[in-house]
């Protein structure tokens, strides 16, 4: 089975692919629309959805969505099952892109602090991200959706097992490992 979560920024979709490439019958491939992903065995960065190679029972794609990206409508043509992740609180959203996106740090634990202002062009990507998810794949109701906070505060994840109904994946240990924004200090080896 091909499983593809599409996602905004920020929405916990790194976490929920995590917690798939656990599993040994789960292949798992991060962003490969992304250009600062490297190719790995599965894939090469530009190539057709259509060729992608996997060598277990199923196989996950977690990508951020972005209605220009060429091959989106071949991912989705290829995928049994698709998982639409969203976030509710802009707020707490913006300010993870934010932070995320001055600092490069994208998958590790952050402090919050205020951020220094980002140019209207990168603020001006993110939202239009955020309104074409919406405009394109939430409110036309094709597709599983679920929110952040559904999936992280309310159980959704069972909402996500009952859709892609596969014995071999239960509801247990998620999330996996933790959230990336913390209150306080973060410690670091020096």
């Amino acid at each position: 089975m091909v499983i593809t979560i599409l996602a905004e920024p920020r929405s916990g979709s790194t976490n929920l692919a995590k917690w798939f490439s656990i599993n040994k019958d789960f292949t798992v491939l991060f962003e490969p629309f992304n250009s600062d992903m490297k190719t790995s065995k599965w894939y090469k960065f530009g190539e057709s959805p259509t060729l992608w190679k996997y060598d277990t029972k199923h196989f996950l794609i977690k990508e951020i969505y972005n209605k220009n990206y060429p091959q989106l409508n071949e991912l989705i043509s290829i995928s049994d099952k698709i998982i639409i992740l969203y976030r509710e609180d802009i707020k707490t959203q913006t300010e993870s892109w934010i932070n995320a996106y001055n600092t490069k740090n994208w998958d590790r634990a952050w402090v919050y602090k205020e951020p220094k202002k980002l140019s209207e062009d990168i603020l001006k990507y993110f939202y239009d991200i955020k309104s074409s998810l919406k405009a394109d794949l939430i409110d036309s109701n094709r597709y599983f959706t679920i929110s952040y906070e559904e999936l992280y505060y309310n159980n959704g994840f069972q909402r996500i097992i009952d859709y892609i109904n596969l014995p071999e994946v239960q509801n247990i240990d998620f999330p996996y490992g933790r959230k990336y924004r913390v209150n306080g200090i973060v410690d670091k080896l020096i």
